[in-house]
């Protein structure tokens, strides 16, 4: 559980620090806040504390982009990273348009697809399992002066070795917003 709480804040620490770059030129700010996800009495959904969480706890993450400039931002891509030890939840994100990517670089529609070899040398194309996605991105977008984005997405968290390893790579990674161009 320590291990989780150690991860939640290092990201969060690191989302801080690459909206930096963002702030200083298009004036946008992003805050990331993440939320167990638990069944409420009725069958729907109820939020709890991530500061807790065990393999198989389902954890949302919601990051919203505030431009706090005096004159609107064109193209705005938000991005969310995954830790590894999380595993993204297909169809949760909001909005659901979103396109995935296994190293932050090559973004694709979902599912993630690759060519494997076969033990009889054969070559098939089949779908990455979703424990390997490492980030999500939305589409650009524009956002007027003063105005706000929403983006989340859910993520089950695999097992604590993983979240250990996934402190570490965190420092390399991060949310962001990215003005402009294509993926």
């Amino acid at each position: 559980m320590k291990r989780y709480s150690e991860l939640l804040l290092i990201m969060l620490l690191i989302c801080a620090a690459l909206a930096l770059p963002v702030m200083a030129t298009a004036e946008v700010v992003a805050n990331l806040t993440a939320r167990k996800v638990v069944s409420a009495p009725g069958g729907g959904p109820a939020y709890q504390s991530a500061d807790k969480a065990s393999p198989g706890d389902v954890i949302e993450y919601q990051a919203v982009y505030t431009n706090q400039g005096k004159s609107p931002v064109q193209n705005l891509v938000p991005t969310m990273p995954i830790p590894s030890g999380m595993e993204y939840i297909p169809g949760s994100a909001k909005p659901a348009q979103v396109m995935a990517s296994l190293d932050g670089k090559k973004f694709e529609a979902m599912p993630l697809k690759r060519m494997v070899t076969l033990p009889n040398g054969k070559q098939e194309l089949r779908e990455v399992p979703y424990e390997e996605y490492r980030f999500v991105r939305w589409a650009g977008g524009d956002m007027t002066a003063g105005g706000s984005t929403i983006v989340s997405a859910r993520t089950k968290m695999s097992d604590v070795g993983s979240a250990k390893s996934s402190v570490n790579e965190s420092a390399s990674t991060g949310m962001t917003a990215k003005k402009g161009g294509k993926s």
